[in-house]
């Protein structure tokens, strides 16, 4: 505590004698001592009186010693001499015109002569003409004469016995004497010295104790008039009024006189709005605390006045407490210190002894006989004086502190009363007497006092105390901006502690006890009149005050007081029916945290709803709140809608409350101005407007009830009035954009003012110093430069609060303007009459119809932009089921993700830049800047907005030359976006993905079951903005959602919606086409030109590919074609796209295709360079490389711009671009895909044309691999696969055939004592050749050995003559060889053989062999499964379907040591263990590629694995889907198909395969496999789980969870599932065999992007197979090299099963091969002309 306010412990101050003056002690020492006359040792001493009298008596010149010596010599004297022989010597000594000594000396003499002389002697005459002495003196107060004139007055008077007849002139005499004393304490111009203030001080103290003392005589007091009485009150008003002004920080004062300041900590125990007391010690005074210790003039003056009210009090006349009061009052002022918190166990209040005094004078005078008087004179101070002096600003506070505190003691009492209440019934004999009352002492006095019923309480001064502050609030209101009124504020601040006083009284009362409503009304009218001065308070700046409810504000006392009642505890607080209502109307001061908080207390305590009397009073109050549409509420505006929506849902089944509601809500929306912001949580008014629209109808639907049908279409009328206005943002100067796009700012807090910060700080000092005291304040009108303008500004600069970090906020919802809560509202009214039980009733369906017209009507006619846009994100989300039943999709929305993905392209997604699955699409994933040079012809697009001008040359050889548009123009059109991902939707439905009962969007039956929507005046609606739109927020949203909704194709199934799609795709196609798509737009975003308009559009043509029914002419088939050719010259996201659709329109669209294909090929070739483009155009090879209707006419040159296309990859994969990043799983798979891409499409070739295109393709082999020292391995493959299929259409693997078991059966050659069988084996190159031979026989067996395949020739030696039957040793097996193959049977190797090997002659060896082949081939073919249909098996498949054809070439080829360019370099291998090894090794590695696919039926309403798999059927498009997917292969005893590792005793007999030359696909289906036993199907689960791709046939009718099957391998799943919703009913029969389907390809997360089907692909359903076989092959292909790479993070290449077999042969032939021979030498890899084989061959 600051040492300032120690004088509260400091002793008592010592009193004057006031009883009698015979001890006085007249000479105390003083540092003057010649200014006291002591008797002089001169000669004078020694005269004789008479000489004395003789030498003083005028004309004699009067000698001080020998006035000293008079006075000893009279005082000593008896008898003295009479009176008249002295008079002329005292009027000379006493003169004024005497010099100070001598009237010092004369004064002393009358003295010693009064006081030696007896009252016998001297009359009442001689006294009155000695007190002539000492009227009109021309010094009133001397420090050397004061003492001596007073002690000869009072031996005159005889100490005030002897004062009859001079009573009046006394009492001037001393008011004379005390005022002139006075005057030089309270003088801060020139202040007189410390021994001069010190006599000035003592002898004011002594001559107000001697007035008082005469005042106490009643002989004295009876002969005093009126007058008398009146002039000593004005005296003491007049040393009051001085001493109470003198500030406290004057420089001459000591000490303090009272305690302790105000601790803004301490508010619940102290009163807050305590006054500094604190006086400051002058430096100087240290210095003479021996000598002298100074007192405040307020310190002697009260003092005084105190005592003299002790002595005269009873006997004044009423009237003069007008008078006495106001000076009690500034007083009181003067010395009030805190006051403690109203208990019954208060702390003690820092008081000092004269504020206690006059505290109890005050209190004897407002419980005394005076109190009607004090309570009318005290209602009188209450209010301000006309001249607001400081004197009546001192006089209402102490009146105010008064009232204070008498409430106080009666507030202690009440509590006093309600704690002995308490006590006293809490225990109780069983007599019913209570066991003990153990009360603290006094507590009875103090509960049931004599002056409670004289005391005043707040209900009593209800009235005026409101009128009171009232007048102050009213009083000079017009301050300037930031300053305090400190005179208002000191006495609006007691105002504010009386209530506090109340309500911690309040706070203290017990639970059982109930609060007087009258009281907390009484406190609520006199806060409601403060906080009018809270609304005059300004910063500097001129704006509102900002005052927080969770802590006190330390700015000023008053706001200190004030911010502690609003801060009440809203659920325990006495207040509360009254606090609220306050809070609510001083909004624009309240924080929004606070005003938040406040709802949220209303709402706990139901006073917004109907079960409080006053609740619409309150919803009132809140909805008109200041600010409450202004960014700077909104969290209070967040909950209020919050509550409001809570209590709609309460009241809204009960019409007599929800009525009222609703009327209030629309008046009150009604008069609501557009300038005020919305957000999202306003939409809660919006809707309830909606709600009362559609309740309203309905209630007057059955009665004749019009007022609430009329409200409802007023309502209607309104609500289509305000959506069609246009709002000023959507104004050119509004939509400006002059500078780059700025930082939300947040809403504004308790903090947002700058100049009302707040501020703790533990230091108590600095505290202090920032809260004026009574005196600070007041002195400032005092002093020279004082004036209310001039006042302390209010601090506009303070350090920075130290505040709590505020509680997570919700995401900053958008601004949104009236027209789009409007919008809103239709909306909601739409809703509940179309997917709620009022769909049911016709009027509801018409209602519903009509606002669903107004709604399309708005997407056009609408003047708000964002009006516009909420219509299309409603509209844009409404889907139908199979049925044609209308539903709002919000789970399903955008399950593809196809929004996503087109939003992330004009960056309206979060994170769009970054969010590419690659690096490698990166580029096209984010839009960037524009620059001249763009590659493949792209050419700077031409449009306003700030882009780039193309000024056209007349020579197109020149170089094009770019103007840009100035910035400023550029600018000046750009406009912030208004739709971003994820959408936060303004509106909301309650019934969402529930189809409506009564509204469809075509009905098929014609039953009129309900009512059609036309969608075809939507899309009409879509098509001009397609045409004609000017907002690119408008056209880019249409843009990126409609794809999504058009897959929904039975919502477009109405009469007029045929041709609507024919001119939607003739709008797009043709804008894209002529170059006027979006040419329209007005303010392009930065980096944003048409061209990116028109990369968006392809994605609609994408999805109108499945609308070709309604393109009946083929012109526009053809255009939608062209359209996609052309976007190939687009950005890579548009060629990606376009790509994707060209791959379905080869299945949908094939005539257009075939027509276009070839320059389809030719601009593929020019973009190929582009690697992240590379994997979708190896995806559209693959495609349309297995629909041989697209290329049967292709000429030579076609067939080599594909495999230009394919190749020309591989020489961008060895020579990559350091700058362009890829992901190495997509390399790695773009270099198989593009061999694959060479061996499928030369396959294509007729088998004789085959050979023209060795020489193109192996220079570009070459080409590939230039600059290397040899030519890589995959290229080795693909010179070994190319000079096995130029010259042959063989299988590459041998099968196995009678002939081969017959002849080389080693088994019939048991007879001969030769061996059996003898081979040999050479390597020749990259070959591995076989022999073997029968050394007898002639038969010779030559198999080859090389990387694509294993070819087998068996053939007899001519030259060996064969032995016939009858001979010795006829050559049997030659004999049988030569019958089968005569007879063209296919019978048994094995029978044959047991056969020949029999003992028996040669005449019934023949026999029987003519037998056995007679009955084997009797047998005939088996017959096709009734219920499968054809089943494959045998031998090699592939030969089921296609004639072989040999050339010559082809057997040379296979036993030549091609690709090695040396003739007879073949080395023969003796070591035959390690040959038999080598062969086993590799004759294990297939020849072709092998592919295992999963395939499930997921089934209506199933989601778990369990029951998925054990489905053992599906639905009829499901089984229609497999028939045309694979053929059906035996599993049993099959050696010639993949079977991808199924065993028919376990996994069923049979299995869906598919194959051509170069591969095979095994498709686990699960449907095929059994499940009985098996509750979790894990024999299913083990080979459907560890497949990298799985087909789901998704009936479930909802979603398909990539994760379903919980298994290691989670990969792909390549999903099928209907484009729109049904019953299960529609997957159960035919009605849609010829329906379209959704194909989705699910990726694993880290996988990039590499399927033709993008987000979801429509496809119908006979095309369904064949895309999905190429998806599932292309899949495995990518899924294999992202698997072996470990998820693309391992940089290691994935061999194919042709490059495994070269490089087994290679490490073989390392092996069994000496020191390596040196190669020719020739020109590099590019001088291997000898791969051209066909010149050799």
């Amino acid at each position: 505590m600051s040492s300032k306010l120690d004088d509260v412990h400091r002793p008592a101050r010592p009193r004057s004698n006031t009883s009698t003056f015979a001890s006085f002690n007249w000479r105390r020492g003083r540092p003057d001592s010649a200014s006291t006359p002591v008797p002089s040792p001169s000669a004078a001493s020694s005269l004789p009186l008479e000489d004395l009298i003789e030498a003083l008596t005028p004309p004699a010149v009067p000698s001080l010693s020998h006035a000293r010596a008079l006075a000893h010599a009279l005082s000593a004297k008896n008898p003295n001499p009479k009176l008249a022989i002295l008079s002329p010597i005292l009027a000379s000594l006493c003169s004024t015109n005497s010099p100070l000594s001598l009237q010092a000396a004369g004064y002393d003499v009358l003295a010693a002569y009064w006081e030696n002389s007896g009252s016998s002697v001297l009359t009442t005459g001689d006294r009155l003409s000695c007190l002539a002495l000492f009227l009109n003196p021309v010094v009133s107060w001397s420090q050397e004469v004061w003492e001596f004139r007073f002690k000869a007055l009072v031996a005159i008077i005889q100490s005030g016995a002897e004062t009859i007849g001079m009573e009046g002139d006394l009492l001037r005499v001393l008011r004379s004497w005390i005022e002139g004393a006075f005057e030089a304490l309270t003088r801060r111009d020139s202040p007189a010295p410390s021994e001069e203030l010190s006599e000035r001080q003592r002898s004011v103290e002594v001559l107000t104790a001697f007035l008082t003392s005469l005042v106490g005589k009643a002989e004295f007091v009876s002969r005093l008039s009126e007058q008398d009485t009146a002039d000593v009150l004005q005296l003491w008003a007049g040393l009051l009024d001085r001493a109470l002004l003198v500030p406290l920080d004057y420089t001459t004062l000591a000490s303090p006189p009272a305690s302790q300041a105000h601790d803004p900590n301490s508010s619940k125990t102290t009163s807050p709005n305590r006054i500094s007391l604190a006086h400051k010690r002058h430096q100087s005074s240290t210095s003479l605390s021996q000598v002298f210790s100074p007192k405040h003039p307020a310190d002697i003056v009260v003092d005084a006045y105190l005592s003299y009210l002790g002595t005269r009090l009873k006997a004044l006349a009423p009237s003069h407490l007008k008078t006495i009061l106001p000076l009690l009052f500034r007083a009181l002022a003067f010395y009030a210190s805190p006051l403690p918190r109203i208990s019954l166990n208060p702390s003690s209040p820092h008081q000092n002894s004269i504020e206690k005094r006059i505290t109890s004078v005050l209190n004897s005078l407002v419980a005394g006989p005076y109190s009607s008087n004090c309570t009318f004179l005290l209602k009188h101070f209450l209010f301000p004086a006309n001249d607001a002096s400081p004197a009546s600003i001192q006089t209402s506070l102490g009146a105010l502190k008064t009232f204070r505190a008498s409430i106080r003691e009666l507030l202690i009492n009440r509590l006093a009363r309600a704690y002995i209440t308490r006590t006293t019934s809490m225990d109780y004999t069983p007599a019913g007497v209570p066991t003990h009352i153990d009360l603290e002492r006094g507590l009875m006095e103090r509960a049931w006092s004599k002056d409670d019923a004289a005391s005043w309480d707040l209900l009593r001064f209800r009235n005026v105390l409101r009128r009171a502050v009232k007048a102050w609030v009213e009083k000079d209101k017009n301050e300037q901006p930031g300053v305090i009124d400190a005179s208002r504020e000191v006495v609006l601040s007691e105002v504010a502690a009386i209530l506090k006083d109340v309500v911690q009284a309040l706070d203290e009362r017990g639970e059982s006890e109930d609060v007087d409503d009258e009281e907390v009304n009484a406190v609520g009218d006199v806060l409601c009149e403060l906080i009018a001065y809270v609304h005059q308070l300004r910063t500097r700046e001129g704006g509102p005050i900002v005052l927080s409810l969770s802590r006190t504000d330390e700015t000023s006392p008053f706001l200190s007081v004030v911010s502690g009642l609003l801060s009440q505890d809203l659920m325990t607080t006495p207040l509360y029916p009254v606090l609220p209502t306050i809070i609510l109307s001083m909004a624009e001061h309240i924080a929004d945290s606070d005003t938040a908080h406040l709802l949220m207390t209303m709402s706990e305590r139901q006073s917004l709803s109907p079960t409080s009397p006053a609740w619409l009073e309150h919803w009132q109050s809140v909805l008109v709140m200041h600010g409450l549409y202004t960014s700077a509420r909104t969290l209070t505006r967040q909950i209020a809608m919050d509550v409001l929506q809570s209590v709609w849902e309460f009241v809204k089944d009960i019409s007599v409350y929800r009525r009222p509601l609703a009327e209030l809500i629309y008046d009150i929306w009604k008069r609501q101005t557009s300038k005020e912001m919305e957000d999202v949580p306003v939409t809660v008014i919006w809707n309830i407007l909606g709600d009362e629209i559609v309740l309203r109808s309905v209630e007057a639907r059955g009665n004749l009830e019009t007022d609430g049908r009329q409200l409802a279409d007023d309502m209607l009328d309104y609500l289509k009035a305000i959506a069609h206005e246009k709002q000023e943002e959507d104004d050119d100067a509004a939509s400006v954009q002059t500078t780059d796009h700025p930082s939300v700012v947040s809403p504004v807090t308790a903090m947002a003012s700058p100049v009302m910060s707040r501020m703790q700080t533990d230091n108590q000092r600095e505290k202090e110093s920032t809260i004026p005291t009574v005196m600070s304040l007041l002195s400032s009108f005092t002093s020279g430069n004082a004036s209310r303008s001039q006042s302390q500004p209010r601090q506009s600069v303070e350090p920075p609060p130290v505040v709590e970090s505020p509680p997570s906020m919700p995401p900053e919802l958008p601004p949104m303007p009236k027209t789009v809560g409007a919008v809103v509202a239709l909306i909601s009214v739409f809703g509940q009459l179309a997917f709620t039980p009022l769909k049911l009733s016709d009027d509801c369906i018409e209602l519903a119809a009509r606002v669903f017209h107004l709604l399309v009507d708005l997407i056009s006619d609408a003047e708000c932009v964002r009006a516009r846009l909420t219509v299309l994100q409603f509209l844009m989300r409404l889907r139908v089921d199979r049925d044609h039943k209308l539903y709002f999709a919000s789970t399903d929305y955008d399950k593809d993700g196809c929004v996503l993905s087109l939003t992330m392209l004009i960056n309206r997604a979060p994170n769009a830049s970054m969010s590419a699955e690659s690096s490698g699409e990166h580029e096209y994933r984010s839009a960037r800047p524009r620059v001249p040079q763009e590659r493949d012809g792209r050419r700077p697009s031409r449009g306003r907005g700030g882009q780039p001008q193309k000024i056209e040359s007349r020579s197109r050889s020149r170089t094009t030359r770019l103007v840009p548009t100035p910035i400023s123009f550029r600018r000046s059109k750009a406009r912030d976006p208004l739709w971003s991902l994820p959408e936060i939707l303004p509106f909301s439905l309650a019934d969402i993905d529930t189809p409506s009962e009564g509204i469809m969007s075509y009905d098929p039956s014609g039953s009129r079951q309900g009512i059609v929507l036309s969608f075809g005046t939507y899309l009409e609606k879509l098509v001009g903005i397609f045409t004609v739109e000017r907002e690119w927020e408008i056209l880019s949203y249409v843009l990126c959602h409609l794809p999504t909704q058009l897959a929904n194709k039975h919502l477009f199934c109405g009469p007029k919606t045929k041709a609507m799609l024919g001119q939607m795709l003739a709008a797009i196609s043709t804008g894209i086409i002529n170059g006027n798509l979006a040419a329209n737009i007005e303010g392009w975003p930065d980096n944003f030109i048409a061209r990116d308009a028109h990369g968006l559009a392809y994605n609609t043509l994408s999805v109108l590919i499945s609308y070709k029914r309604c393109f009946p002419e083929v012109q526009q088939q053809h255009r939608l074609v062209e359209a996609f050719l052309l976007g190939l010259n687009g950005q890579p996201s548009t060629i990606k796209c376009c790509l994707n659709a060209l791959s379905l329109s080869a299945f949908e669209l094939q005539p257009s295709m075939t027509r276009s294909l070839s320059r389809i090929l030719e601009k593929l070739s020019q973009i190929m360079s582009n690697p992240a483009m590379a994997v979708h155009i190896i995806d559209f090879l693959a495609i349309v490389g297995s629909l041989p209707s697209l290329h049967a006419n292709f000429t030579e040159g076609d067939y080599k711009m594909v495999f230009a296309v394919a190749l020309q990859y591989l020489q961008h994969h060895n020579r990559p671009d350091e700058s362009v990043t890829m992901s190495w799983a997509l390399s790695q798979h773009v270099r198989i895909m593009s061999y694959y891409i060479v061996y499928i499409w030369f396959l294509a070739v007729d088998l004789p044309d085959r050979p023209r295109h060795i020489k193109f393709i192996s220079r570009q082999l070459l080409l590939a691999n230039e600059g290397k020292e040899e030519v890589d391995e995959p290229a080795e493959v693909c010179f070994d696969w190319l000079a096995r299929y130029t010259y042959g259409s063989a299988d590459p693997r041998p099968a196995s055939s009678m002939l081969s078991e017959l002849v080389m059966n080693p088994a019939l050659q048991q007879r001969s004592s030769e061996p059996a069988i003898s081979e040999k084996t050479w390597i020749a190159g990259n070959a591995v050749i076989t022999v073997r031979s029968l050394m007898r026989r002639g038969w010779v067996e030559v198999m080859s050995r090389r990387a694509s395949g294993l070819t087998k020739f068996i053939c007899r030696v001519e030259n060996v003559p064969m032995v016939s039957v009858g001979d010795d040793d006829p050559d049997m097996v030659a004999l049988a060889a030569s019958v089968t193959l005569e007879r063209g049977v296919q019978s048994s190797a094995s029978s044959i053989a047991q056969t020949l090997s029999s003992p028996r002659e040669n005449g019934s060896l023949m026999h029987d062999l003519q037998q056995t082949l007679t009955q084997d081939g009797d047998e005939p073919p088996p017959k096709p499964d009734p219920i499968t249909g054809y089943v494959w098996s045998g031998s090699a498949p592939s030969q089921r379907r296609k004639t072989v054809a040999i050339d010559p070439s082809y057997f040379a080829l296979q036993l030549s040591s091609y690709p090695e360019n040396v003739p007879n370099r073949m080395k023969l291998v003796n070591d035959s263990k390690r040959l038999s090894n080598f062969f086993r090794s590799l004759d294990r590695m297939p020849v072709i590629d092998t592919h295992k696919v999963g395939i499930m039926y997921v089934a209506p309403g199933q989601t778990h694995e369990s029951e998925i798999l054990r489905n053992t059927h599906g639905s009829p498009a499901y089984s229609r889907f497999l028939e045309g997917l694979a053929r059906l292969i035996k599993l049993r005893d099959q050696t010639d198909v993949y079977v991808g590792g199924l065993d028919p005793d376990e996994d069923g007999e049979y299995a869906y395969a598919w194959w051509n030359d170069i591969g095979q696909i095994l498709y686990h289906t699960a449907t095929m496999m059994p499940s009985s036993g098996d509750e979790r199907s894990m024999n299913k689960k083990r080979h459907i789980g560890n497949d990298f791709v799985r087909i789901v046939w998704n009936d479930s009718g909802m979603p398909y969870k990539f994760d379903t099957l919980a298994t290691q391998f989670q990969f792909v799943n390549i999903v099928i599932e209907p484009h729109s919703r049904g019953a299960i009913a529609a997957f159960s029969n035919n009605l849609h065999e010829h329906e379209y389907f959704k194909v989705i390809v699910q990726r694993a997360p880290g996988m990039t992007e590499f399927s033709p089907i993008g987000d979801f692909k429509l496809i119908s359903a006979e095309n369904l197979p064949l895309l999905v076989r190429q998806l599932s092959l292309l899949t495995d292909w990518f899924v294999s090299v992202f698997q072996h790479t470990k998820n693309d993070t391992v940089r290691v290449e994935m061999p194919t099963n042709w490059l495994a077999r070269l490089q087994a042969i290679k490490r073989f032939r390392a092996q069994v091969s000496d020191a390596p021979q040196p190669p020719p030498a020739e020109a590099g890899v590019m001088g291997q002309v000898h791969r051209d084989f066909t010149a050799a061959y």
